[in-house]
Protein backbone atom coordinates (compact mmCIF):
# COMPACT_ATOMS: atom_id res chain seq x y z
CA UNK A 1 0.00 0.00 0.00
CA UNK A 2 2.90 2.24 0.96
CA UNK A 3 4.73 1.54 -2.47
CA UNK A 4 1.60 2.38 -4.27
CA UNK A 5 0.68 5.70 -2.65
CA UNK A 6 4.56 6.82 -3.51
CA UNK A 7 4.39 5.86 -6.83
CA UNK A 8 1.29 7.75 -7.26
CA UNK A 9 2.78 11.21 -5.62
CA UNK A 10 5.85 10.49 -7.86
CA UNK A 11 3.33 10.49 -10.56
CA UNK A 12 2.05 13.83 -9.49
CA UNK A 13 5.48 15.46 -9.04
CA UNK A 14 6.05 14.45 -12.61
CA UNK A 15 2.94 15.71 -13.85
CA UNK A 16 3.13 19.36 -12.17
CA UNK A 17 6.84 19.53 -13.32
CA UNK A 18 5.67 18.52 -16.96
CA UNK A 19 2.53 20.90 -17.02
CA UNK A 20 5.03 24.05 -15.08
CA UNK A 21 8.27 23.27 -17.64
CA UNK A 22 5.65 22.43 -20.31
CA UNK A 23 4.40 26.94 -20.27
CA UNK A 24 7.97 27.31 -20.17
CA UNK A 25 8.40 25.86 -23.44
CA UNK A 26 5.88 26.57 -25.31
CA UNK A 27 6.88 30.05 -25.06
CA UNK A 28 10.23 29.35 -26.08
CA UNK A 29 8.68 27.46 -29.05
CA UNK A 30 6.88 30.38 -30.14
CA UNK A 31 9.71 32.44 -29.76
CA UNK A 32 11.47 30.21 -32.18
CA UNK A 33 8.42 30.10 -34.27
CA UNK A 34 8.13 33.46 -34.80
CA UNK A 35 11.90 34.27 -35.46
CA UNK A 36 11.72 31.43 -38.09
CA UNK A 37 8.69 33.14 -39.58
CA UNK A 38 10.68 36.51 -39.56
CA UNK A 39 13.90 34.61 -41.55
CA UNK A 40 11.81 33.17 -44.00
CA UNK A 41 9.49 36.53 -44.55
CA UNK A 42 10.38 37.25 -48.29
CA UNK A 43 11.21 40.93 -48.73
CA UNK A 44 9.29 43.35 -51.03
CA UNK A 45 10.47 43.53 -53.93
CA UNK A 46 11.83 46.71 -55.13
CA UNK A 47 10.17 49.57 -56.97
CA UNK A 48 11.23 48.82 -60.70
CA UNK A 49 8.43 51.00 -62.25
CA UNK A 50 6.43 53.81 -61.02
CA UNK A 51 2.97 54.44 -61.62
CA UNK A 52 0.27 57.44 -61.00
CA UNK A 53 -2.58 58.77 -61.63
CA UNK A 54 -3.00 63.06 -61.98
CA UNK A 55 -4.95 65.48 -60.85
CA UNK A 56 -4.56 69.32 -62.70
CA UNK A 57 -4.75 72.91 -61.70
CA UNK A 58 -6.61 75.23 -63.75
CA UNK A 59 -6.28 78.85 -63.74
CA UNK A 60 -8.41 81.30 -65.76
CA UNK A 61 -6.46 83.90 -68.33
CA UNK A 62 -7.45 86.83 -70.75
CA UNK A 63 -8.68 84.23 -73.20
CA UNK A 64 -10.63 81.57 -70.72
CA UNK A 65 -8.93 78.79 -68.85
CA UNK A 66 -5.61 77.05 -69.30
CA UNK A 67 -4.04 73.89 -67.34
CA UNK A 68 -1.45 75.36 -65.27
CA UNK A 69 0.14 72.21 -63.73
CA UNK A 70 -0.53 68.61 -63.67
CA UNK A 71 0.12 66.85 -59.93
CA UNK A 72 0.81 63.02 -60.60
CA UNK A 73 0.64 60.82 -57.16
CA UNK A 74 3.16 57.97 -57.99
CA UNK A 75 3.07 54.84 -55.74
CA UNK A 76 6.63 55.72 -54.17
CA UNK A 77 8.57 58.28 -52.65
CA UNK A 78 11.09 59.55 -55.20
CA UNK A 79 14.32 61.91 -54.37
CA UNK A 80 13.55 65.74 -55.20
CA UNK A 81 17.29 65.58 -56.81
CA UNK A 82 16.13 62.98 -59.52
CA UNK A 83 13.58 65.53 -60.82
CA UNK A 84 13.49 68.26 -63.50
CA UNK A 85 11.82 69.42 -66.88
CA UNK A 86 13.36 67.73 -69.26
CA UNK A 87 12.82 64.16 -68.27
CA UNK A 88 9.24 64.68 -69.27
CA UNK A 89 6.59 64.83 -72.38
CA UNK A 90 3.45 65.72 -71.79
CA UNK A 91 0.40 65.38 -75.11
CA UNK A 92 -2.61 67.33 -74.59
CA UNK A 93 -6.07 65.63 -76.29
CA UNK A 94 -8.80 67.08 -76.15
CA UNK A 95 -12.80 67.87 -77.75
CA UNK A 96 -11.69 70.26 -80.28
CA UNK A 97 -14.68 71.89 -82.80
CA UNK A 98 -14.30 70.86 -86.32
CA UNK A 99 -12.72 73.96 -88.02
CA UNK A 100 -11.31 72.00 -90.91
CA UNK A 101 -14.75 71.16 -91.93
CA UNK A 102 -16.15 74.45 -92.88
CA UNK A 103 -13.10 75.04 -95.32
CA UNK A 104 -14.42 75.14 -98.82
CA UNK A 105 -14.68 71.39 -100.49
CA UNK A 106 -14.05 69.43 -96.96
CA UNK A 107 -16.84 66.94 -96.95
CA UNK A 108 -16.74 66.65 -92.81
CA UNK A 109 -19.59 67.07 -90.74
CA UNK A 110 -18.77 70.55 -88.75
CA UNK A 111 -21.30 69.36 -86.53
CA UNK A 112 -18.85 66.04 -85.45
CA UNK A 113 -16.47 67.49 -82.94
CA UNK A 114 -12.57 65.67 -83.38
CA UNK A 115 -10.11 65.30 -80.73
CA UNK A 116 -6.95 67.17 -81.00
CA UNK A 117 -3.62 66.61 -79.86
CA UNK A 118 -0.81 68.94 -79.26
CA UNK A 119 2.62 68.72 -77.04
CA UNK A 120 2.78 71.10 -74.22
CA UNK A 121 6.21 72.43 -72.83
CA UNK A 122 7.20 71.23 -69.45
CA UNK A 123 7.83 74.56 -67.86
CA UNK A 124 9.35 73.36 -64.41
CA UNK A 125 8.96 69.78 -62.27
CA UNK A 126 9.72 69.32 -58.93
CA UNK A 127 8.50 66.82 -56.16
CA UNK A 128 5.67 67.97 -54.16
CA UNK A 129 2.35 67.69 -51.70
CA UNK A 130 -0.71 66.88 -52.82
CA UNK A 131 -1.51 70.44 -54.23
CA UNK A 132 1.54 70.83 -55.96
CA UNK A 133 3.61 72.97 -53.73
CA UNK A 134 7.47 72.26 -53.92
CA UNK A 135 8.84 69.73 -51.36
CA UNK A 136 11.90 66.99 -50.94
CA UNK A 137 11.45 63.73 -51.46
CA UNK A 138 7.68 62.84 -52.11
CA UNK A 139 5.36 60.65 -53.53
CA UNK A 140 4.11 63.80 -55.60
CA UNK A 141 5.35 65.14 -58.44
CA UNK A 142 4.01 68.42 -60.08
CA UNK A 143 4.81 69.38 -63.89
CA UNK A 144 3.78 73.15 -64.94
CA UNK A 145 3.03 73.49 -67.90
CA UNK A 146 3.14 75.76 -70.87
CA UNK A 147 -0.03 77.27 -71.95
CA UNK A 148 -1.35 80.21 -74.31
CA UNK A 149 -4.13 81.34 -76.21
CA UNK A 150 -4.15 78.00 -78.26
CA UNK A 151 -3.01 75.64 -76.15
CA UNK A 152 -4.11 74.50 -72.62
CA UNK A 153 -7.62 75.01 -72.48
CA UNK A 154 -10.23 72.51 -71.37
CA UNK A 155 -13.11 74.43 -72.40
CA UNK A 156 -14.51 73.31 -75.59
CA UNK A 157 -16.48 76.15 -77.73
CA UNK A 158 -18.91 75.43 -80.85
CA UNK A 159 -19.92 77.85 -83.50
CA UNK A 160 -23.04 76.54 -84.30
CA UNK A 161 -24.33 76.12 -80.80
CA UNK A 162 -23.04 79.09 -79.60
CA UNK A 163 -21.65 78.10 -76.22
CA UNK A 164 -18.56 76.41 -74.55
CA UNK A 165 -18.92 73.19 -72.80
CA UNK A 166 -16.12 71.18 -70.06
CA UNK A 167 -14.18 69.41 -72.84
CA UNK A 168 -14.82 65.37 -73.01
CA UNK A 169 -12.40 64.06 -73.15
CA UNK A 170 -9.48 65.95 -72.09
CA UNK A 171 -6.44 64.04 -71.35
CA UNK A 172 -2.51 64.55 -70.56
CA UNK A 173 -0.25 61.90 -71.70
CA UNK A 174 2.78 62.32 -69.55
CA UNK A 175 5.79 59.95 -70.18
CA UNK A 176 9.39 59.84 -69.80
CA UNK A 177 11.82 60.99 -72.45
CA UNK A 178 13.98 58.06 -73.55
CA UNK A 179 16.89 57.48 -71.85
CA UNK A 180 15.80 59.35 -68.41
CA UNK A 181 15.53 58.37 -65.10
CA UNK A 182 13.85 58.61 -62.34
CA UNK A 183 15.62 58.05 -58.45
CA UNK A 184 13.24 56.41 -55.40
CA UNK A 185 13.89 57.97 -52.17
CA UNK A 186 16.16 54.75 -51.47
CA UNK A 187 18.55 55.36 -54.62
CA UNK A 188 16.52 53.03 -57.14
CA UNK A 189 17.37 54.06 -60.53
CA UNK A 190 13.58 53.45 -62.34
CA UNK A 191 13.22 54.14 -66.57
CA UNK A 192 9.72 52.80 -66.33
CA UNK A 193 7.00 55.73 -65.80
CA UNK A 194 3.14 54.75 -66.34
CA UNK A 195 0.51 57.42 -65.80
CA UNK A 196 -3.05 57.53 -66.22
CA UNK A 197 -3.70 59.97 -69.00
CA UNK A 198 -7.22 60.55 -67.46
CA UNK A 199 -7.91 64.18 -66.04
CA UNK A 200 -11.03 64.43 -64.26
CA UNK A 201 -11.88 67.95 -64.37
CA UNK A 202 -14.55 68.33 -61.82
CA UNK A 203 -12.07 66.90 -59.10
CA UNK A 204 -9.37 69.57 -60.52
CA UNK A 205 -7.99 72.21 -58.35
CA UNK A 206 -9.49 75.72 -58.88
CA UNK A 207 -7.25 78.11 -57.09
CA UNK A 208 -9.22 81.52 -58.07
CA UNK A 209 -12.12 79.84 -56.93
CA UNK A 210 -11.37 78.59 -53.56
CA UNK A 211 -13.17 81.73 -51.72
CA UNK A 212 -16.06 81.64 -53.80
CA UNK A 213 -19.51 79.45 -53.91
CA UNK A 214 -20.46 77.95 -56.97
CA UNK A 215 -23.35 76.46 -55.54
CA UNK A 216 -26.13 79.12 -55.71
CA UNK A 217 -29.46 78.50 -57.64
CA UNK A 218 -32.62 80.31 -57.96
CA UNK A 219 -36.06 80.19 -59.51
CA UNK A 220 -37.69 82.79 -60.05
CA UNK A 221 -41.57 83.49 -60.36
CA UNK A 222 -41.49 83.64 -64.54
CA UNK A 223 -40.04 79.63 -63.74
CA UNK A 224 -36.56 80.38 -64.67
CA UNK A 225 -33.50 78.39 -62.79
CA UNK A 226 -30.44 80.38 -62.59
CA UNK A 227 -27.45 79.04 -61.52
CA UNK A 228 -24.98 81.25 -59.66
CA UNK A 229 -21.14 82.28 -58.10
CA UNK A 230 -20.86 84.28 -55.91
CA UNK A 231 -18.25 85.44 -53.63
CA UNK A 232 -18.45 87.12 -49.71
CA UNK A 233 -15.65 89.84 -48.75
CA UNK A 234 -14.24 89.59 -45.03
CA UNK A 235 -17.19 90.73 -42.35
CA UNK A 236 -15.90 93.93 -40.66
CA UNK A 237 -19.05 95.11 -39.49
CA UNK A 238 -19.87 97.54 -42.73
CA UNK A 239 -21.59 97.40 -45.25
CA UNK A 240 -19.93 96.79 -48.81
CA UNK A 241 -21.40 97.10 -52.63
CA UNK A 242 -22.28 94.53 -54.31
CA UNK A 243 -21.01 94.18 -58.05
CA UNK A 244 -23.06 91.97 -60.50
CA UNK A 245 -21.24 90.13 -63.48
CA UNK A 246 -23.24 89.00 -66.56
CA UNK A 247 -21.51 86.97 -68.96
CA UNK A 248 -21.49 86.66 -72.86
CA UNK A 249 -23.47 84.12 -74.98
CA UNK A 250 -20.43 81.41 -74.96
CA UNK A 251 -20.48 80.94 -70.67
CA UNK A 252 -24.56 80.11 -70.69
CA UNK A 253 -25.70 76.79 -69.12
CA UNK A 254 -25.31 75.15 -65.68
CA UNK A 255 -21.92 74.86 -64.19
CA UNK A 256 -21.11 78.38 -63.19
CA UNK A 257 -17.15 77.36 -64.01
CA UNK A 258 -18.00 78.25 -67.33
CA UNK A 259 -18.84 81.92 -66.73
CA UNK A 260 -16.25 82.52 -64.21
CA UNK A 261 -12.98 80.90 -66.15
CA UNK A 262 -14.61 81.60 -69.67
CA UNK A 263 -13.95 85.30 -68.87
CA UNK A 264 -11.51 86.22 -66.14
CA UNK A 265 -14.26 86.59 -63.66
CA UNK A 266 -11.85 85.49 -61.33
CA UNK A 267 -9.73 89.26 -61.02
CA UNK A 268 -13.39 90.14 -59.65
CA UNK A 269 -12.79 87.69 -56.63
CA UNK A 270 -8.90 88.91 -56.79
CA UNK A 271 -7.13 90.86 -53.81
CA UNK A 272 -6.39 94.24 -56.10
CA UNK A 273 -10.09 94.46 -57.17
CA UNK A 274 -11.49 93.76 -53.62
CA UNK A 275 -8.65 96.68 -52.12
CA UNK A 276 -10.20 99.00 -54.76
CA UNK A 277 -13.98 98.23 -53.77
CA UNK A 278 -12.61 98.04 -50.30
CA UNK A 279 -14.25 94.30 -50.50
CA UNK A 280 -16.93 93.82 -52.61
CA UNK A 281 -19.57 91.38 -52.60
CA UNK A 282 -19.61 89.69 -55.94
CA UNK A 283 -22.99 87.86 -57.92
CA UNK A 284 -22.03 86.12 -61.46
CA UNK A 285 -25.23 84.84 -62.24
CA UNK A 286 -25.32 82.04 -65.78
CA UNK A 287 -28.35 82.31 -67.68
CA UNK A 288 -29.32 78.64 -68.81
CA UNK A 289 -29.26 79.88 -72.40
CA UNK A 290 -28.59 83.31 -73.67
CA UNK A 291 -29.38 86.42 -72.19
CA UNK A 292 -30.61 87.55 -75.57
CA UNK A 293 -33.28 85.28 -75.83
CA UNK A 294 -36.75 87.13 -76.29
CA UNK A 295 -39.44 84.19 -76.45
CA UNK A 296 -39.49 80.66 -75.12
CA UNK A 297 -39.19 79.35 -78.14
CA UNK A 298 -35.53 79.91 -77.81
CA UNK A 299 -34.97 82.93 -80.47
CA UNK A 300 -31.91 85.43 -79.21
CA UNK A 301 -29.64 86.28 -82.07
CA UNK A 302 -32.18 88.52 -84.35
CA UNK A 303 -33.22 90.04 -80.95
CA UNK A 304 -34.37 93.73 -82.26
CA UNK A 305 -33.98 95.49 -78.87
CA UNK A 306 -36.42 94.24 -76.88
CA UNK A 307 -36.55 92.97 -73.89
CA UNK A 308 -35.02 89.18 -72.47
CA UNK A 309 -37.32 86.61 -70.78
CA UNK A 310 -34.87 86.39 -67.94
CA UNK A 311 -35.96 90.40 -67.16
CA UNK A 312 -37.97 89.58 -64.15
CA UNK A 313 -36.36 86.70 -62.90
CA UNK A 314 -32.93 88.18 -62.90
CA UNK A 315 -33.98 90.88 -60.65
CA UNK A 316 -35.89 89.07 -58.68
CA UNK A 317 -32.19 86.96 -57.91
CA UNK A 318 -30.63 90.21 -57.31
CA UNK A 319 -33.04 91.27 -54.84
CA UNK A 320 -32.78 88.20 -53.20
CA UNK A 321 -29.59 87.69 -52.83
CA UNK A 322 -29.46 91.35 -51.51
CA UNK A 323 -31.93 90.89 -48.96
CA UNK A 324 -30.11 87.33 -47.55
CA UNK A 325 -26.67 89.49 -47.48
CA UNK A 326 -27.78 91.72 -44.79
CA UNK A 327 -23.60 93.55 -45.40
CA UNK A 328 -24.93 94.04 -49.12
CA UNK A 329 -24.93 98.09 -49.32
CA UNK A 330 -28.15 98.33 -51.85
CA UNK A 331 -27.10 102.07 -52.44
CA UNK A 332 -23.98 100.80 -54.40
CA UNK A 333 -25.16 97.94 -56.70
CA UNK A 334 -23.11 98.10 -59.68
CA UNK A 335 -24.00 95.83 -63.01
CA UNK A 336 -22.25 95.17 -65.49
CA UNK A 337 -21.08 92.20 -68.35
CA UNK A 338 -19.74 91.99 -71.61
CA UNK A 339 -21.62 90.90 -75.09
CA UNK A 340 -24.60 88.99 -74.46
CA UNK A 341 -24.43 90.28 -70.52
CA UNK A 342 -24.00 93.80 -72.21
CA UNK A 343 -26.98 93.70 -73.55
CA UNK A 344 -28.52 92.56 -70.01
CA UNK A 345 -27.10 94.99 -68.19
CA UNK A 346 -28.73 98.07 -70.66
CA UNK A 347 -32.21 95.80 -70.29
CA UNK A 348 -31.88 96.07 -66.75
CA UNK A 349 -31.29 99.72 -66.44
CA UNK A 350 -33.38 100.84 -69.18
CA UNK A 351 -36.30 98.48 -67.12
CA UNK A 352 -34.84 99.87 -63.74
CA UNK A 353 -33.36 102.77 -63.80
CA UNK A 354 -33.82 104.33 -60.38
CA UNK A 355 -32.17 100.68 -58.81
CA UNK A 356 -28.40 101.00 -59.30
CA UNK A 357 -25.87 102.82 -58.37
CA UNK A 358 -23.53 102.33 -62.21
CA UNK A 359 -23.05 100.38 -64.72
CA UNK A 360 -20.34 99.28 -66.82
CA UNK A 361 -21.79 97.64 -70.28
CA UNK A 362 -18.78 96.50 -72.44
CA UNK A 363 -18.98 95.35 -75.51
CA UNK A 364 -22.67 95.67 -75.40
CA UNK A 365 -25.37 93.85 -77.92
CA UNK A 366 -28.46 95.74 -77.39
CA UNK A 367 -29.53 97.25 -80.78
CA UNK A 368 -29.80 100.90 -80.18
CA UNK A 369 -32.58 100.96 -82.82
CA UNK A 370 -34.63 99.46 -79.78
CA UNK A 371 -34.17 101.94 -77.14
CA UNK A 372 -36.43 104.90 -77.07
CA UNK A 373 -35.70 108.86 -76.47
CA UNK A 374 -38.00 107.96 -73.30
CA UNK A 375 -35.76 104.92 -72.10
CA UNK A 376 -32.97 107.46 -72.78
CA UNK A 377 -34.33 110.27 -70.61
CA UNK A 378 -34.68 107.81 -67.45
CA UNK A 379 -31.37 106.95 -67.32
CA UNK A 380 -29.46 110.32 -67.94
CA UNK A 381 -28.66 110.69 -64.45
CA UNK A 382 -27.09 106.46 -64.09
CA UNK A 383 -23.60 106.49 -64.01
CA UNK A 384 -22.87 104.15 -67.51
CA UNK A 385 -19.44 103.86 -67.96
CA UNK A 386 -18.83 102.02 -71.98
CA UNK A 387 -16.10 100.06 -72.88
CA UNK A 388 -15.43 98.38 -76.79
CA UNK A 389 -12.94 97.98 -79.41
CA UNK A 390 -13.36 100.04 -82.59
CA UNK A 391 -12.41 96.45 -84.60
CA UNK A 392 -15.90 94.65 -82.79
CA UNK A 393 -16.20 91.90 -85.54
CA UNK A 394 -19.32 90.27 -83.62
CA UNK A 395 -21.03 93.71 -82.05
CA UNK A 396 -20.64 96.62 -84.66
CA UNK A 397 -20.21 99.49 -82.44
CA UNK A 398 -21.78 101.62 -85.10
CA UNK A 399 -24.83 99.58 -84.59
CA UNK A 400 -24.98 99.00 -81.14
CA UNK A 401 -23.18 101.15 -78.48
CA UNK A 402 -21.32 104.06 -80.23
CA UNK A 403 -24.95 105.65 -81.66
CA UNK A 404 -26.14 104.80 -78.13
CA UNK A 405 -23.57 106.56 -76.69
CA UNK A 406 -23.91 109.88 -78.60
CA UNK A 407 -27.97 110.52 -78.02
CA UNK A 408 -26.73 110.42 -74.30
CA UNK A 409 -24.19 112.49 -74.99
CA UNK A 410 -26.72 114.72 -76.25
CA UNK A 411 -29.06 114.83 -72.96
CA UNK A 412 -25.97 115.39 -71.08
CA UNK A 413 -25.83 112.10 -69.52
CA UNK A 414 -23.63 110.96 -67.03
CA UNK A 415 -22.10 108.41 -69.65
CA UNK A 416 -18.20 107.94 -69.42
CA UNK A 417 -16.10 105.66 -72.24
CA UNK A 418 -12.92 103.45 -72.76
CA UNK A 419 -12.77 103.09 -76.53
CA UNK A 420 -9.93 101.09 -78.36
CA UNK A 421 -8.73 100.40 -81.62
CA UNK A 422 -8.74 96.68 -81.02
CA UNK A 423 -7.40 93.86 -78.15
CA UNK A 424 -4.29 92.92 -77.87
CA UNK A 425 -1.52 91.62 -75.23
CA UNK A 426 -0.26 94.07 -73.29
CA UNK A 427 1.50 91.85 -71.05
CA UNK A 428 4.81 91.42 -73.27
CA UNK A 429 4.14 87.13 -73.29
CA UNK A 430 2.19 86.54 -75.99
CA UNK A 431 3.64 87.96 -79.62
CA UNK A 432 2.83 87.63 -83.53
CA UNK A 433 5.12 86.21 -85.56
CA UNK A 434 6.20 89.49 -86.68
CA UNK A 435 7.28 90.17 -82.92
CA UNK A 436 4.04 92.63 -82.43
CA UNK A 437 1.72 92.37 -79.44
CA UNK A 438 -0.59 88.96 -80.43
CA UNK A 439 -3.80 90.16 -81.44
CA UNK A 440 -6.95 89.20 -79.98
CA UNK A 441 -10.81 89.01 -81.47
CA UNK A 442 -11.58 92.68 -81.58
CA UNK A 443 -14.85 91.32 -79.37
CA UNK A 444 -12.79 90.49 -76.19
CA UNK A 445 -12.60 94.28 -74.90
CA UNK A 446 -13.78 92.95 -71.36
CA UNK A 447 -9.99 91.87 -71.46
CA UNK A 448 -9.22 95.23 -70.66
CA UNK A 449 -11.76 95.64 -67.92
CA UNK A 450 -10.30 92.96 -66.17
CA UNK A 451 -6.74 93.85 -66.51
CA UNK A 452 -7.82 97.41 -64.75
CA UNK A 453 -6.50 99.19 -67.74
CA UNK A 454 -10.03 101.34 -68.47
CA UNK A 455 -9.54 104.79 -67.87
CA UNK A 456 -10.81 108.11 -69.03
CA UNK A 457 -9.44 111.74 -69.19
CA UNK A 458 -6.81 110.17 -65.80
CA UNK A 459 -9.79 108.44 -63.99
CA UNK A 460 -9.61 104.73 -63.62
CA UNK A 461 -12.35 102.17 -64.06
CA UNK A 462 -12.40 100.60 -60.81
CA UNK A 463 -11.32 103.35 -58.87
CA UNK A 464 -14.60 105.29 -60.20
CA UNK A 465 -16.76 102.11 -59.67
CA UNK A 466 -15.93 102.34 -55.97
CA UNK A 467 -16.92 105.79 -55.67
CA UNK A 468 -20.58 105.03 -57.02
CA UNK A 469 -23.90 106.03 -55.21
CA UNK A 470 -27.00 105.59 -56.22
CA UNK A 471 -28.11 108.31 -53.68
CA UNK A 472 -25.49 110.89 -53.20
CA UNK A 473 -26.96 111.78 -49.65
CA UNK A 474 -26.41 108.50 -47.84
Amino acid sequence: MKKRVMATLLALTVVMEAVGCGSTSTESTEEVSVMASSENQPIADAVTELTGNQMVVVEGQDWGPAVTKTIIKLNALVSADSINSDLFSVVETKESFNWAALAEGSTEDPNKHVTADTELTVVAAYTSDDLGNKSGDSEYITLELGYDPNTGNPFCYDIFVGNNTICSPYELAVSLKDNSVIKTADGNEITSFTVSNTVDLDSAIYPQLEKVDMTGSFTGSQGHTIKYASFTPESDGAKHPLVIWLHGAGEGGSDPRLNTLGNEVTSLFGDEFQKVMGGAYILAPQCPTFWMQYDEEGNWADNKGVDSVYLGDLKELIDAYAAEHEDVDTNRIIIGGCSNGGYMTMDMVLNYPDYFAAAYPICEAYLDAGITDDQLEAIKDLPIWFVYAENDPTVDPKTFEAPTIERLRAIDANVHTSVFADVHDTTGTYTAEDGSAYQYMGHWSWIYFFNNQCEENGVNMWKWMSEQLLHKDQ
